[in-house]
């Protein structure tokens, strides 16, 4: 059997781990609860056991991590997480790299949307892609951008779809700015508008419920997706027009609401792209699900240069 590859995706729930070879046959997963009140030390002790379990006895030379918020690519730490207060200031590489006696180099941390971005490249609805921008709907909004088959992370903040302005006078973020696109088009969101419309619910959040109804046909139900998707084909048109991206592969959790939101996606993407390249845009749903994240990070972690 070959070396494996082993992948982490820290969410606000829980920690998706799993192991993976080379040729994307995938060898075994774990799922790390986050209780509520969890210490930082006890989640990344969590994590670690979760690595060992996991590596059975041969821990690979590498492990990569998926986090989510801004990090500091140099130093391995999470600067900012506004969906995930406990991980704001952590030191992902040198808590990990001390549990499993790593070199703090060969933990290898990324963005989560964007390690969600490299498992559908690799695997997913992405695969064969030169030019695409891999969307995370859920608590908040999260991109991955790829550029001629590479993750391109600019600086450090490229692909941060989610806080791109869609109201200046919308509502205030958990970034600290107002009217950003999570503020609009993520499942946070979609529940709030819900309930500003007080749309009848027999759960309070329900968006299975949400979306199983916009799908029998007209209602208030179905606009109030369309007007979703609408607001996310205007932030996705400034990444059409800015990069000139065709191809947009939607994952995370509100995904499934993909087929009642596309008429507006479509209908926000016409209304700000700039130009006669709208009609020729994939939208597509990702594939690989909860998996994406762990999978892109352990790919990550396998090969020789992690993207720079």
């Amino acid at each position: 059997m070959g070396t494996r590859w082993i992948g982490l995706d820290i969410g606000g729930s829980a920690v998706k781990t799993g192991a993976i070879q080379a040729d994307g046959s995938s060898i075994a997963e774990r799922t790390v609860g986050v209780p509520p009140g969890t210490s930082t030390g006890a989640m990344f002790d969590a994590m670690a056991s979760a690595v060992v379990e996991l590596a059975e006895g041969r821990l690979p030379p590498r492990i990569g991590v998926g986090v989510p918020g801004l990090l500091d690519r140099e130093r391995g730490c999470v600067l900012v997480s506004p969906n995930l207060p406990w991980l704001a200031g952590a030191d992902v590489r040198g808590e990990l790299a001390r549990r499993l006696g790593l070199a703090p180099e060969n933990v290898r941390v990324e963005n989560d949307a964007n390690v969600a971005a490299l498992g559908e490249l690799w695997l997913g609805a992405a695969r064969g892609e030169r030019h695409v921008l891999v969307v995370t709907l859920g608590t908040g909004i999260g991109g991955g951008v790829v550029l001629d088959g590479e993750l391109f992370v600019g600086a450090g903040l490229a692909g941060e779809i989610g806080h791109v302005t869609i109201d200046p006078a919308g509502p205030r973020c958990g970034c600290g700015a107002r009217g950003c696109l999570e503020t609009y088009a993520s499942a946070s969101a979609a529940i709030r508008r819900a309930r500003e419309r007080a749309l009848p619910q027999e759960a309070p959040g329900d968006l299975e419920l949400l979306t199983e109804r916009a799908r029998r046909g007209p209602g208030p139900e179905r606009a109030l997706l369309e007007e979703i998707g609408a607001d996310l084909g205007r932030g996705l048109a400034a990444v059409v027009s800015l990069l000139d991206v065709r191809s947009f592969v939607v994952g995370g959790g509100f995904s499934a609401a993909l087929d009642t939101m596309e008429d507006g996606v479509r209908r926000g993407l016409l209304e700000r792209a700039y130009g006669e390249r709208v009609a020729g845009i994939r939208l597509a749903r990702a594939t690989l699900g909860a998996r994406a994240g762990w999978i892109g990070a352990a790919w990550l972690s396998g090969r020789p240069n992690p993207p720079s």
